[in-house]
């Protein structure tokens, strides 16, 4: 085998087994970025794990800015506190038990991550990821029907 063959052969290679490290969420779009944060408070969960926590009572917090929120629609009976104005330390006036499940989510759920670093920080013990409104298809209010 040739010197360039054996070359283009192992960027092959590598470039595969790079692109087998990132691994794809279980939802369709994907997030606009890789969601890697990891700790034991946190978890990611389909629209249809989170359908069913939301018909259990659970909190949702839809972080996108309000304009965004008003403009795309928004999930029934969903808080909405910005990621800008989330702050480590500061607990949710609608949720202040830090035992209580939050169900976070943005557009696609970039921002539902970073707000739940946040959370997990402030001492929430139960935060779930449900990526965002762009791969939720029950319906928004206000909003187009998925």
């Amino acid at each position: 085998m040739s010197v360039q063959k054996s070359l283009m052969l192992d960027a092959l290679l590598f470039g595969l087994a790079a692109g087998a490290a990132q691994a794809l969420e279980p939802v369709n779009p994907q997030p606009a970025m890789p969601l890697t944060f990891e700790h034991p408070a946190y978890q990611k969960v389909t629209p249809e794990v989170a359908q069913q926590m939301i018909e259990d009572g659970v909190v949702v917090l839809d972080v996108r800015n309000p304009v965004e929120r008003l403009k795309e629609g928004y999930i029934a009976g969903s808080y909405n506190v910005s990621l800008q104005a989330l702050k480590p330390g500061a607990r949710l006036a609608f949720a202040p038990d830090l035992d209580q499940k939050i169900l976070v989510h943005c557009r696609s759920g970039v921002r539902a991550e970073q707000a739940a670093k946040i959370l997990v920080q402030t001492g929430y013990r139960h935060v779930y990821n449900m990526y965002g409104t762009l791969q939720w298809p029950y319906g928004l209010v206000n909003g187009k029907e998925n």
